[in-house]
């Protein structure tokens, strides 16, 4: 029986061959039941009949993060087809990477939206019913930007520094009820994603970046996921309102 067995999540975020997508896989694995959730239809499916395919049990639903009615839409859709929910990895972000005076208002209310209201909202709607399951998880997918800064991450490390106290109060308010909150800080982790942000030569820049991580190489998405699956289960039932880096220590530095 695997340390998730019986219990249900949500994941947002999980198109593509992703962070998101490495997370509800690693959950399915570990017996959970998963709702995946995503802007990108296609995408989403696949995720969903990637599960299905390895034996795990899947569900697709559309969800733009920055919706409540989208929030409130997932949350009916996994309580109507599973009965309860147990997790709420909110994965799903968005990283502006610029010069501050290249940098927008526009700019940092996008990514308010998706990378602190998202989580935001998707607490409030999934609470209640952890309350009524008898606890719960809740992850926020963090970034260690949002905890030691870096140049051209401006707008990004100040809305992920607000996701941390999100994070630390959703904890203490959630102590009563059996509700750990916690937030996940990966580090440089290689995903289909990051031309989008470090642009077309990003291979070429590879291993120069892994030169600059103690570990000496950059990391891959399962290394998140199995984190994510450890954190939700049993084993780490003592473990809340913490910053859980998986970086290859490069928080450290």
């Amino acid at each position: 029986m695997g340390a998730l067995e019986g219990k249900v999540a949500i994941v947002t975020g999980t198109t593509a061959a992703s962070i998101g997508r490495a997370c509800a896989m690693a959950m399915a694995m570990a017996g959970a039941k998963v709702v995946v959730t995503g802007r990108t239809v296609a995408g989403g499916k696949e995720t969903e009949q990637l599960i299905r395919d390895a034996g795990g049990d899947a569900l697709f639903v559309r969800h733009d993060v920055t919706i409540e009615e989208d929030w409130a839409n997932v949350v009916k859709t996994t309580i109507s087809t599973y009965g309860r929910l147990d997790f709420l990895v909110n994965n799903a972000g968005e990283a502006v990477v610029k010069p501050i005076e290249e940098l927008t208002r526009d700019d940092l209310i996008f990514l308010r939206l998706v990378d602190l209201d998202g989580p935001f909202l998707g607490m409030k709607h999934a609470w209640p019913h952890m309350v009524t399951s008898g606890g719960g998880v809740i992850l926020n997918m963090s970034s260690i930007v949002g905890q030691k800064g870096n140049p051209k991450g401006t707008a990004y490390g100040a809305i992920k520094g607000a996701q941390l106290g999100l994070t630390r109060t959703g904890a203490l308010e959630g102590a009563a009820a059996n509700i750990r909150v916690n937030s996940v800080h990966p580090g440089m982790i290689w995903t289909a994603g990051v031309p989008d942000v470090l642009g077309p030569n990003a291979d070429k820049m590879k291993p120069a970046l892994a030169a600059r991580i103690p570990w000496g190489e950059t990391g891959e998405s399962h290394h998140v996921g199995d984190s994510v699956a450890f954190l939700c289960s049993d084993a780490a039932k003592y473990i809340t309102g913490a910053e859980f880096n998986v970086d290859g220590g490069a928080g450290a530095s």
